[in-house]
């Protein structure tokens, strides 16, 4: 692949000469911006101001349709921050728009962008932690009391589809005459299979042989139900 750098410093006339198309380029790349964000025109100063901190009557001249001017350094750097874009970009520097690299600040800049939550409003990423490891399996959802308290009526759960054999004892999905069944399955010697539900209401039933009957078929072992209490 070819690549163009350059080594050789442009001399002092071609660097008086050169269009680096900054204005309106800057103006124009800001109300995209905040067009994508739905910032009407009428908000578009207001807006500005929030986010750099800068006065109405500085921020207005970046977007002035007539003399635009350019935001100073500090300014540029958290309209980039803030729009979550490349400086390049905002600059005209690059043929596309190209996201910020925030993995390639340095720690003290992102302390200061992330600054500590307190402990109990991070609900999701532990819970999201737990399901990592089950990322490749399948996902249902539980209908009916049949497992509960252990797969209560719409949980979602996550099971094993390349299970499609009865092992060990364990929970596995079944479809049963077309319907979708959760079950305990418990291998007795010599006597086949008992399948049972957790809602000790319901009897449980004995199979022979899981591989020979004609209606019942399994679809993977659960390995995981994550269950809402709602208060």
């Amino acid at each position: 692949m070819e690549t163009h750098q350059r080594n050789v410093p442009l001399t002092r006339p071609q660097a008086q000469q050169i269009d680096l198309h900054l204005v309106p380029g800057v103006c124009n790349r800001l109300i995209a911006e905040m067009a994508l964000r739905d910032v009407s025109q009428h908000q578009q100063v207001h807006y500005l101001s929030e986010i750099t901190g800068r006065a109405l009557q500085t921020v207005s001249r970046w977007i002035d349709p007539d003399k635009p001017g350019m935001p100073d350094l500090r300014s540029l750097a958290l309209l980039s921050l803030q729009f979550g874009v490349d400086a390049n970009w905002l600059l005209g520097l690059c043929a596309h728009r190209m996201p910020f690299r925030v993995d390639l600040l340095p720690a003290l800049l992102v302390a200061q962008l992330a600054p500590e939550r307190p402990e109990s409003s991070d609900w999701l990423g532990p819970l999201l932690g737990k399901t990592l490891g089950f990322a490749a399996h399948s996902i249902a959802t539980m209908h009916g009391n049949d497992m509960a308290p252990v797969i209560q009526d719409g949980s979602p759960f996550f099971f094993d589809g390349t299970v499609t054999k009865v092992d060990s004892n364990g929970i596995y999905y079944l479809q049963y005459r077309g319907q979708p069944l959760v079950r305990h399955i418990e291998i007795r010697i010599g006597e086949g299979f008992l399948l049972r539900c957790e809602n000790a209401q319901n009897e449980p039933t004995k199979v022979c042989d899981l591989d020979t009957s004609p209606d019942l078929r399994i679809l993977g072992r659960v390995t995981l139900a994550l269950n809402a209490c709602r208060l």
